[in-house]
């Protein structure tokens, strides 16, 4: 089995937009899913069956995520602060 990598998802600054869960392609249609929707924000479930693509991490409008410490760095603040502002 995969050595487990680590997901974070900041509950302070994700809005709820659920790209992550919707992006992510060892989520959708998948037997052990990465992330599942939470009540407010997505809920981390199988971290090892996380590829580390980063996807969800340079998808995050919030730049709310991050796997084993990485963060999106292409923006300097988030896109969205809201998620009525992450619809587009």
């Amino acid at each position: 089995m995969a050595e487990a990598r680590r997901i974070e998802v900041d509950e302070g600054w994700c809005i709820g937009c659920w790209e992550c869960v919707e992006l992510c392609p060892q989520t959708e249609g998948t037997q052990y899913p990465v992330f599942e929707r939470g009540e407010k924000v997505p809920r981390v479930v199988n971290p090892q069956s996380c590829l580390g693509c980063l996807t969800c991490v340079e998808n995050c409008r919030s730049l709310a995520l991050t796997v084993d410490g990485r963060r999106w760095e292409g923006f300097v603040e988030p896109r969205a602060r809201n998620k009525e502002e992450a619809i587009y």
